[in-house]
């Protein structure tokens, strides 16, 4: 009976686990949506599809809220811009993120009301994180930045400090439930300090070798599909070793990368939630380039 139980148990588990994943490649989708019909200046349509992607989960991200902010204060609509903005200081959206974003929202009244509550949002958004995990796992990423200034870095230390890295992060998987330290347990960015470290976690992944990065690439794949990671980060880590492009991933400064096989990334690219080549690279205003296949 016992036994019964228990793998009944687990097959109502693997099925909510399921339709968890399910619903984050359909808010990811919906996302993407909103996003191309902002750049299209179809605003009403995109407010609409970001309604629509904030009730298919129940932690939207914190960057989602900001866009949609931005997408609302061209409607002009104060109020619906202030509602995204408090649900995104509650997911972990700064003062001074929105400060650097949105300019006619901050001639409103509303506006007002955001730096009021943002102290009493932001501790609560702090509650439901694991601090000292978080601090940790900052000073982990210090470290990877820092060995790798020209000033004190050299191959050696990268290597100790890449190893601590990547074996401490293990450690944390098997400490966390076998489970990626994700954004409702460290949040979705770390604070700034030295070195100019800012983002998250995935920055020292592109740090480890190919062996280690496979190693830990499931956990990272059910992290997307559990919505504690961007489908982009996890593209980013397994590229980023690659002479060409599996996914075909934007790195900082503009360059245009060539990408294995067009048709195959975006078929990847699905499976994770990421948006199309085409959306994505549309998006950030620039161009890619595909292999030529022999």
């Amino acid at each position: 009976m016992k036994k019964i139980l228990a793998f009944s148990f687990a097959i109502l588990l693997f099925g909510i686990q399921k339709i968890s994943a399910q619903n984050y490649l359909n808010y990811y989708e919906t996302i993407n949506k909103a996003e191309i019909a902002n750049l299209d200046k179809e605003f009403r349509k995109s407010d609409s599809l970001y309604k629509v992607a904030f009730r298919l989960v129940d932690k939207p991200f914190k960057e989602d809220f900001l866009l949609a902010s931005i997408n609302s204060e061209k409607l002009k609509d104060h109020k619906k811009t202030l509602e995204y903005l408090k649900k995104g200081v509650n997911k972990g959206l700064t003062l001074r993120r929105i400060k650097k974003t949105l300019t006619e929202f901050k001639k409103s009244k509303e506006w007002k009301e955001v730096k009021s509550e943002y102290s009493s949002l932001r501790k609560s958004h702090l509650k439901t994180l694991n601090l000292s995990l978080r601090e940790e796992i900052f000073e982990m990423i210090k470290n990877d930045q820092k060995v790798r200034a020209s000033i004190f870095g050299n191959f050696k230390q990268m290597k100790k400090i890449d190893s601590y890295n990547y074996y401490r992060l293990l450690e944390i998987i098997k400490e966390n439930g076998n489970k990626w330290p994700g954004f409702s347990i460290i949040g979705e960015t770390l604070p700034k300090g030295e070195y100019n470290v800012t983002g998250n976690i995935a920055l020292m992944i592109l740090h480890f070798n190919k062996a280690q990065i496979e190693k830990l690439k499931p956990y990272m794949l059910q992290a997307v599909l559990d919505g504690e990671m961007y489908p982009y980060h996890f593209a980013r880590a397994i590229n980023y070793k690659n002479k060409c492009q599996i996914y075909g991933t934007y790195l900082d400064g503009g360059y245009m990368f060539e990408i294995c096989d067009c048709e195959k990334a975006n078929k990847e690219r699905k499976e994770i939630g990421f948006e199309t080549i085409k959306d994505y690279y549309r998006k950030r205003n620039s161009e890619y380039k595909c292999a030529n296949k022999k």
